[in-house]
């Protein structure tokens, strides 16, 4: 994106979050997929890239969007960050405050021993040196962290960070019992996450609910633990994981819309790479101001404005052409087996999401 479009693109950020409805710091979306190198795109892949977590927080400003969480799987959360590294997070820290945009960073400390506890918070300290002020403890999807005597462990951990490192918030756990089917009833799996409730009933538990990618989410689907504690939903139901397919399922009409306020909350898990998630970006937006529906034709022009703006519409065809077939695209939700499949069937699109933007 050269200059101009980039310049643009904040002005057009600010006058919206200027003339939008107020920003909801309950709703957000969550870098949580797995992104692996055989699943690159344009070479890219473990996470977004930098100049692409900006444009996502400059899009989620202009949404009414208040949390970015990163916690993605397949790099190493835990590991040191390079001075480039560490200088990419300030800015980053420098523009969610600047759009009021929170931003939370996940670490999966993973199976435990006690001797590391100190290792874990000279990460997250490092991770409050660039402004960052609130963290996620993961253990979904962690080996061997399903015992009582690690769980116990997991207490101790939390503990240990409240009292260590009182500057940084923890803003929410997410157990390795993160959705009821991992289990046979609901009973069981209440039962499964007593131990790590013995936290401090004030921290939020992370949930997908009875299953790992449900279609809908009700508030009933959340377990009922005691004490009670606040719960917030991550929905994956667009995180594909995968290079070959696009999300074009839209997320609204799936949620109580209870779980958009601060009496629970909502983080969104996107699919790689950026360019293939405005529309749920966009609708997301509309459904943490009130909404209950997003209009498709709306959602695909926004959609192909991000693209054309961006250096991705470059194959001779106009906006309107290509938000026509972005709308068609939704319409028909059809499942293809590659990106090739997709252009095949949506010749305006061709080339947008397989080649790199110009």
């Amino acid at each position: 994106m050269n200059n101009y479009n980039y310049l643009f693109l904040i002005l057009f950020v600010l006058f919206i979050k200027g003339s939008q409805a107020v920003i909801n710091p309950a709703v957000g979306v969550v870098e949580g997929y797995y992104w692996t190198q055989a699943d690159a795109v344009n070479g890219q892949y473990g996470s977004y890239s930098f100049s692409d977590r900006q444009k996502l927080i400059q899009m989620m400003a202009a949404n009414n969007l208040g949390v970015y969480w990163f916690s993605p799987q397949t790099i190493d959360v835990n590991a040191l960050w390079n001075t480039q590294e560490l200088n990419e997070w300030t800015t980053i820290v420098a523009l969610g405050a600047s759009l009021n945009v929170k931003i939370v960073y996940g670490i999966r400390p993973g199976w435990l021993d006690t001797a590391v506890f100190p290792t874990i918070l000279a990460r997250l300290q490092q991770i409050a040196s660039s402004g960052i002020t609130y963290c996620t403890v993961n253990f979904d999807d962690a080996e061997g962290v399903d015992t009582t005597s690690q769980q116990q462990k997991e207490v101790q951990l939390i503990n240990y960070l409240q009292t260590n490192l009182p500057s940084m918030t923890l803003y929410s756990v997410l157990p390795f019992a993160y959705y009821q089917d991992m289990f046979t009833s609901k009973t069981k799996w209440q039962n499964a996450l007593a131990t790590i409730n013995g936290v401090s009933s004030t921290i939020p538990f992370v949930f997908t609910g009875k299953e790992i990618a449900p279609y809908t989410m009700q508030t009933s689907q959340f377990p009922t633990l005691s004490p009670s504690r606040p719960y917030k939903f991550f929905d994956n139901w667009i995180a594909g994981d995968t290079k070959d397919r696009i999300s074009w399922g839209m997320i609204d009409g799936r949620v109580d819309s209870v779980i958009f306020t601060s009496q629970y909350g909502y983080f969104l898990n996107l699919a790689f790479p950026l360019e293939r998630v405005p529309h749920h970006i966009y609708c997301l937006g509309l459904l943490a101001t009130g909404s209950t529906t997003c209009s498709v034709s709306a959602s695909a022009t926004y959609w192909a404005n991000y693209l054309n703006s961006n250096g991705f519409i470059h194959n001779g065809k106009t906006v309107s052409q290509v938000a026509t077939s972005l709308t068609n695209a939704i319409n028909q939700d059809n499942y293809y087996d590659s990106i090739a499949d997709m252009e095949a069937a949506f010749p305006n699109l061709a080339t947008i999401f397989s080649t790199p933007p110009v």
